[in-house]
C-alpha cells in the first residue's frame, strides 16, 4: 500500500542517513549503499521479504531519477539476499531444541534470560567496559548464530552441553563458515557460559574441545601486484568526503605500506600525529589493545601523497565520511579493478603481511614492527615463507634418481670468491 511504501521510504532515508553521516544525496541511490546495507539487514536478521521491498525502493527510486535526467540507470538485480547461509531450508530433519521451563523461584529465573540481554544488560558492563565496540559486535554475531540455529532467541538455559555441542556440530557439518569462524563462535558462547555459571545462573561449566584449525601459510603481496594496485588507485573516480578517491586510496595503502599498522588505528588517527619531519604517531588508544603509542618514519612520497589529501581544519588524517565497514566494500572494488582477488585474505591486512615480511626479509624484526607479545603469532599468520626464502629441501638436494654432481647446479661465485678462498686456505693451513 501508499503508507507502507511511505514507511519503507522514510526507514530508508533514516537508515542511510545514519550509515552516510551526512543527509543524503540522489547520488546515494545506487547499488553500491544498497548492497551494504542489505548487507547489515542480514546480520541484523531482517526478513527477506523486508529486505527485497526495501531493494525495490532502491529501484524505484533510481527509475525516477533515470526519468528525470539526474542519473544513470542501475541493476539492482544483482544484489543476493543470500549471500549467507541460508539456515530455513538447511534445518530440516533437525530438531530444534526446545524452549527451557521456567522456574519461578530462586536463582533458575535466570536462566530464562535471553543471551542478547545478558550480554547487553549484564556481561558487558562488568567485563567489556573499555573494551572496543568490535568486541560487543563479535560477541553479538555468535549469540545471532546460536539464535538462528535453535529458531528462537537463545536463552540462558541453551548454555548445556547438548545443545552447545550440536549446534558447534551442525555449524560444521552442513555450513561452508570456516573452521576459524565456528571456534571463534564456540570461544564466545563458552565465556559467557562460563561467567553465568560462576554467577550461580547455571550449574554446569563449560567443558567443550577446542575445535582443530588448520594454519595458514601466510600470504603477501607481490611487487607487480603491488604496482597494480597503485595503478587501479590512481584510475579511482568519484569523492570520498571532500577528497578525490584516487588521492585517498594512494595516502592511504602507502602509510599502510610503510608502517604495517591496522586500517583501523589508521582511520582513528589524528593530522596532528603526523610531525613535520615525517614521522607519523599511532596513538595506543586507537591500536588493538590499547597498549602503547608506535611511531612510524613514512617515505617522502607517502608523506607528499599525505598532503595531497589535507584540508584546512581537517581533523583525521583519513576523514572518512562513511560508516566504517563500507571501507572495506569499496576497497573491493579496488582490487577487482588491479585485477586481484577480492576476499576477506586479500583486505588491508594482506599489506601489513607484506610489509612485516619484506621487513623480516631485509633484517628487521617483524615482531617489534607489529608489536605482537608473542613471535609465534608473527611467524604462524604473517611472514610468507616464500619471501623470507626459507630453505626447503629442493634447494638442497638433488632431483629423486638424478646424480647430486649433476643435479645440483653451483650459484654464480661472487667477485671476491678468490679472495675468500685464499683465507680460507690460510684457515685451514697444516700449522707449522
Amino acid at each position: 500500500t501508499k503508507d507502507s511504501r511511505r514507511r519503507i521510504e522514510l526507514l530508508l532515508l533514516a537508515r542511510m542517513h545514519e550509515f552516510l553521516r551526512r543527509p543524503v544525496d540522489i547520488e546515494d541511490i545506487n547499488p553500491d549503499i544498497c548492497e551494504v546495507l542489505v548487507k547489515q539487514w542480514q546480520r541484523e536478521g531482517v526478513l527477506v521479504k523486508s529486505i527485497r521491498l526495501r531493494i525495490e525502493w532502491f529501484d524505484r527510486a533510481n527509475a525516477v531519477a533515470h526519468a528525470l535526467g539526474l542519473q544513470k540507470r542501475f541493476d539492482f538485480t544483482n544484489i543476493s539476499l543470500l549471500r549467507g547461509y541460508d539456515w530455513t531450508t538447511s534445518r530440516a530433519g533437525i530438531p530444534t531444541p526446545e524452549a527451557p521451563t521456567e522456574v519461578k523461584r530462586g536463582r533458575p529465573v535466570k536462566r530464562q534470560m535471553t543471551l542478547l540481554a545478558t550480554l547487553t544488560d549484564h556481561y558487558q558492563p562488568e567485563r567489556l567496559t573499555g573494551r572496543s565496540a568490535n568486541t560487543t559486535r563479535l560477541y553479538k554475531h555468535s549469540i545471532n548464530a546460536f539464535s538462528k540455529y535453535l529458531c528462537r532467541p537463545a536463552r540462558v538455559a541453551d548454555l548445556n552441553t547438548e545443545t552447545v555441542c550440536k549446534f558447534l556440530n551442525f555449524m560444521l557439518t552442513e555450513t561452508k563458515l570456516a573452521r576459524a569462524t565456528i571456534q571463534k563462535d564456540r570461544t564466545q558462547l563458552c565465556t559467557l557460559w562460563n561467567w553465568c555459571a560462576k554467577k550461580g545462573w547455571l550449574t554446569e561449566f563449560p567443558q567443550i574441545a577446542s575445535i582443530n584449525c588448520p594454519d595458514r601459510i601466510p600470504d603477501s603481496w607481490t611487487d607487480e601486484e603491488i604496482k597494480a594496485l597503485m595503478n587501479a588507485c590512481k584510475l579511482q573516480q568519484g569523492m570520498i568526503g571532500s577528497i578525490p578517491a584516487c588521492d585517498f586510496w594512494l595516502a592511504l595503502l602507502s602509510v599502510i605500506h610503510d608502517s604495517a599498522e591496522r586500517i583501523g588505528a589508521l582511520l582513528k588517527t589524528e593530522a596532528s600525529d603526523l610531525d613535520s619531519s615525517g614521522f607519523l604517531t599511532v596513538r595506543g588508544e586507537h591500536r588493538k589493545g590499547s597498549k602503547r603509542d608506535k611511531q612510524y618514519r613514512l617515505q617522502p612520497i607517502t608523506v607528499e601523497r599525505l598532503e595531497a589529501i589535507r584540508r584546512p581544519g581537517q581533523k583525521r588524517l583519513f576523514p572518512w565520511p562513511y560508516c566504517y565497514m563500507y571501507i572495506f566494500s569499496l576497497y573491493g572494488k579496488v582490487l577487482e579493478s588491479a585485477g586481484l582477488p577480492n576476499n576477506r585474505r586479500t583486505k588491508f591486512h594482506k599489506i601489513r603481511r607484506t610489509t612485516a615480511s619484506n621487513f623480516e626479509a631485509a633484517g628487521g624484526n617483524a615482531t617489534e614492527l607489529l608489536d605482537h607479545n608473542n613471535r609465534s603469532t608473527t611467524t604462524k599468520a604473517y611472514l610468507n615463507p616464500s619471501v623470507l626464502k626459507t630453505m626447503m629441501p629442493a634447494d638442497v638436494l638433488a632431483g629423486f634418481g638424478e646424480d647430486a654432481a649433476i643435479a645440483v647446479q653451483p650459484e654464480a661465485m661472487p667477485e671476491d670468491a678468490d679472495k675468500l678462498a685464499q683465507i680460507l686456505a690460510i684457515l685451514n693451513a697444516p700449522k707449522s
